[in-house]
């Protein structure tokens, strides 16, 4: 009896080590999802089915904490509750990754028929851009009128801090003011009322996408 308790502790930290490995997997599922999901849906929102994301992963992280706590059995308490809080927050982030993936590339197959969708380039106003630092350093775009957030490449980021509006006296290097004075060059798709920009998913639009918007000339008095 005595060597059949002693082993149920490394008995128990084998099915915890192969329970994350499989949410390790989980994690590694939205990048393959990504490659399918390469654009951004403008019209129309769906943003009671991002709520459900929300609602599903949270569900899915009880749910996790609780088989953690189960398979952890012989393990000392302090450190199964450390293990269901991780097993939770991993599956969390996971299951959200992989529902939102999964409902663009569903919501924009039903939106965007094949039949239907018509495909041209269109240039877009800039709202804003700033740049985020750390591991997963981006720049980012603002839309308007319609608001979306896209990623760009730094040079095109760049380009915009060389070239900022005038009136645009901040010389903070994380923001910047377009309010139209950029623009960015897409590609759109549109099936009726629905929209959406190509390139523009998973991905940074392609390079040289950011551009002065072209001026409109003031209009002239009759002679």
């Amino acid at each position: 009896m005595d060597d059949v308790s002693q082993d149920e502790p490394s008995k128990a930290v084998k099915r915890v080590l192969i329970f994350f490995l499989g949410l390790i997997a989980l994690t590694i599922l939205p990048l393959i999802m990504g490659r399918f999901d390469n654009s951004t849906e403008l019209i129309p929102r769906h943003d009671s089915v991002l709520q459900l994301c929300f609602e599903i992963a949270g569900v899915c992280g009880f749910i996790f904490a609780g088989v953690a706590i189960y398979i952890s059995k012989g393990i000392v308490l302090w450190r199964r509750i450390a293990i269901a809080f991780c097993a939770a927050l991993m599956g969390i982030i996971a299951i959200l990754m992989v529902a939102d993936h999964a409902a663009s590339i569903i919501e924009e197959h039903i939106d965007f028929p094949a039949g239907t969708t018509k495909t041209y380039t269109a240039l877009i106003q800039i709202s804003r851009a700033y740049q985020t630092h750390g591991k997963g350093q981006s720049w980012n775009i603002q839309t308007m009128p319609i608001w979306s957030d896209l990623d760009i490449t730094k040079d095109d980021y760049d380009f915009m801090l060389a070239h900022r509006r005038p009136g645009d006296d901040s010389h903070n290097p994380d923001e910047i003011s377009s309010k139209g004075y950029f623009c960015a060059r897409v590609v759109v798709q549109q099936s009726g009322h629905a929209i959406r920009i190509m390139h523009a998913g998973s991905e940074k639009l392609p390079q040289g996408t950011v551009m002065l918007c072209p001026q409109i000339p003031a209009p002239t008095s009759a002679p």
